[in-house]
């Protein structure tokens, strides 16, 4: 080491790859490397606060992998350029200062270059350190909902303590945070951003979403898993944590809501006096907890119900009103899609204030279970577990409905096209013509989620026999296969892809249907499954006027962070969404991530993942959480018996009875009119067993039909 220097010990920790050095030849090492120990040293103690006035100080040694080499610039053989190999990009810095945010980056981060600043990671968009004799200020982000600039370390910034002169010596430019955006106003690494400029670099990329320094993924991680098996093998009727339902808030065990046959009305119904008792007062409400579940005998379990949160407006700062939940039994509930049928003969005044908020919520939108990046420059996907659109949660492996294409709109036999959804993708485009800063200018590539699986209609004049296959039997339909027989849309070697918007929701069980509605089951032959379809286009339409985050931006949707963002709600279940959490320390919690990831040693790769005990608070923005029950109350779901079938295992957990007192439901007519242009001419069809077997980009084909 040179003398008269103080040596600097280096935190633990590399991304630094031993193998990146120059092919022999030209190149010669310089060892030591003094030129970027000494100088990253210096810059390193100052943005600390420790330099001390007249102290030269020189780094032990280059962190793991990292070796410097120089050769003589090509034409003038006099001058040496030196370069630092070693980034596991396989790129070389060309000077201290270009390499010295990595470095910091890499000492703040255990040697994770994850949200690196650096121009060798981040590209343009970069942080490149400069001595200059002014200082430039950093551009502001204008929008809380975008990503700020990326995290700045605690060193990037002057110490109050030190006088600062303007004549005499020259002030190292602080680095200017460029919009590159990534980390987000918490300092967690922004995975996305990376991703994409990581595809840009190398063009084509398929990996794993991971975000190990972030607390939320780390809780949804350790989630995740379980409400996926569940959500596979529950009939899609059951209400979802995160749905928005109707209900009745008092209900007595002898009154039943049926349908009037005479007036079209649902009324209460007293079954022990045979008589009509008035209309029922319905709220709309958020599922914050469903049924608990693996109750044990000696607890007596009587009830069956959910924690309902009455909905607040978004538009107005007061939330008071999500505090006033009830657990309710299954049979007061109904299904937000059906909110036409139940409220359309109620004058709107009397309707409670809840069912407004509920509307106006209608086109939102926020996805779950971000897990896999693919992706061929310029384009690339993210693929998704399971989404919230509107009113419900839908998950891959649900059978959904369909609104009608422009081609196929509906017809006076109740014909109506129905998906099992494989796959939930945003999609991304044109980012080749995106700018870097992006965060400040807006979103510059065109971001689009859509829905891919095997699509089914009840029309056979549509259809092909040809297309026939295992996918159309009952087992593989699930919820669908009760009402109708059904024919493929497209060859079996195919998968349709529909944009968000011709989603209409979860298929409910014909049973479930029939009991929602008061109507004898064959009655749901004629009704057919797009009941709810006209009312749902209503109410995208009342949303997309009344939401004031829609109309500020010209909009027909909102894309929500999460579950809590989309409903603009501060608390779930009772306790404050991380927005709102003045006990949320992120921070604290990244540092116990971090001495998880150190306790787990070499042997970690043969042992399971290292999870922060999280708390609720922690998840309760990617959706609603499941406390433990009240204690002076337990609610219970009865597990089903799987050979029971989906009459008596609604009627169980429900509690509805279709028996002869029901007043028979009249036949509904939904007629479709003007959609949304955004739904029409969407539709493809996509090849996806060629494209695997060849490797190539997915051919997609407009239907016309």
């Amino acid at each position: 080491m040179s003398s008269g220097h103080v040596v600097v010990r280096l935190k633990s920790g590399s991304d630094g790859d031993a193998t990146h050095i120059p092919a022999p030849g030209v190149h010669t090492q310089v060892n030591p490397p003094t030129l970027y120990l000494e100088k990253t040293a210096q810059q390193w103690m100052e943005r600390r606060g420790e330099a001390r006035p007249g102290v030269k100080y020189i780094l032990e040694r280059l962190p793991a992998g990292y070796t410097m080499w120089q050769r003589p610039r090509p034409g003038k053989p006099t001058t040496v350029d030196k370069y630092l190999f070693g980034h596991p990009d396989h790129k070389r810095f060309d000077s201290p200062n270009r390499f010295y945010p990595h470095f910091e980056h890499l000492m703040d981060n255990g040697g994770s270059n994850i949200g690196c600043p650096c121009t060798v990671c981040a590209g343009s968009a970069g942080l490149l350190l400069k001595n200059s004799s002014s200082r430039n200020t950093s551009s502001s982000v204008s929008s809380s909902s975008r990503a700020p600039a990326p995290r700045i370390s605690k060193h990037f910034s002057t110490d109050p303590q030190q006088p600062i002169s303007f004549v005499g010596q020259p002030i190292k430019e602080r680095p200017k945070p460029t919009s590159s955006g990534y980390v987000d106003e918490e300092g967690t690494p922004d995975v996305y951003r990376n991703l994409i400029e990581k595809l840009r670099r190398h063009g084509t990329i398929d990996e794993k979403i991971e975000e190990p320094l972030s607390p939320d993924w780390l809780a949804e991680k350790e989630l995740l898993p379980a409400l996926l098996q569940e959500l596979l093998h529950n009939e899609q009727w059951k209400p979802r944590q995160g749905d928005i339902l109707l209900f009745v808030r008092n209900l007595p065990e002898h009154v039943s809501i049926v349908r009037n046959e005479d007036t079209g009305e649902y009324q209460l119904y007293n079954e022990d006096t045979n008589e009509c008792v008035g209309t029922p007062i319905w709220e709309a409400g958020l599922v914050g907890q469903t049924p608990v579940k693996d109750q044990i005998a000696s607890d007596s379990v009587i009830y069956s119900g959910l924690r309902l949160e009455p909905l607040p407006n978004l538009n107005d700062p007061d939330k008071s009103l999500s505090k006033r939940y009830r657990y309710v039994p299954l049979r007061q509930t109904r299904p937000f899609i059906l909110w036409e049928q139940f409220l359309g003969n109620i004058p709107q005044e009397d309707w409670h204030p809840t069912i407004h908020n509920a509307l106006t919520v209608t086109s939102t939108l926020s996805l779950v279970g971000k897990h896999r990046f693919r992706g061929t420059w310029p384009d690339a996907s993210i693929y998704c577990h399971a989404m919230y659109l509107g009113h419900e949660l839908i998950a891959v492996g649900d059978t959904v409905r369909l609104l009608p294409s422009s081609s196929s709109m509906h017809d006076e036999n109740g014909n109506c096209d129905i998906m099992l959804i494989k796959s939930i993708r945003i999609k991304w485009s044109n980012l080749d013509k995106a700018s870097n800063n992006d965060y400040d200018e807006g979103r510059p590539y065109n971001s689009a989620v859509w829905l891919y699986g095997t699509a089914l209609t009840s029309d056979a004049l549509r259809s092909d026999k040809r297309w026939l296959s295992d996918a159309t039997d009952g087992h593989s339909l699930k919820a669908a296969a009760g009402y109708s027989d059904w024919y493929p849309l497209h060859p079996p070697s195919k998968e349709l892809a529909i944009p968000h918007t011709r989603c209409i929701g979860r298929v409910y069980e014909r049973d479930a249907m029939a009991a929602f509605l008061g109507a004898e089951n064959h009655d749901l032959l004629a009704l057919g499954t797009d009941v709810g379809g006209s009312g749902l286009l209503k109410a995208r339409n009342f949303s997309s006027k009344h939401d004031q985050r829609i109309v500020k931006d010209d909009a027909t949707w909102y894309w929500g962070d999460n579950r809590a963002d989309s409903l603009g709600l501060q608390t779930i279940n009772g306790l404050d969404v991380s927005k709102f959490d003045q006990l949320r320390d992120v921070k604290e919690l990244r540092k116990k991530i971090k001495i998880l990831e150190a306790d787990k040693g070499p042997a970690a790769s043969s042992r399971q993942p290292a999870t922060v005990k999280t708390s609720a608070r922690n998840i309760r923005d990617f959706m609603a959480v499941e406390l433990p029950p009240t204690p002076n109350r337990n609610i219970a779901n009865r597990t089903l018996n799987g050979s029971s079938s989906v009459t008596s295992s609604f009627d169980r957990e429900a509690g509805m009875n279709m028996g002869q007192k029901r007043m028979r439901a009249d036949s509904t007519s939904d007629e479709v009119g003007e959609h949304d242009v955004e739904i029409h001419q969407s539709t493809v069809v996509v090849d996806h067993i060629a494209a695997r077997r060849k490797k190539k980009p997915t051919v997609q084909v407009v239907i016309d039909d």
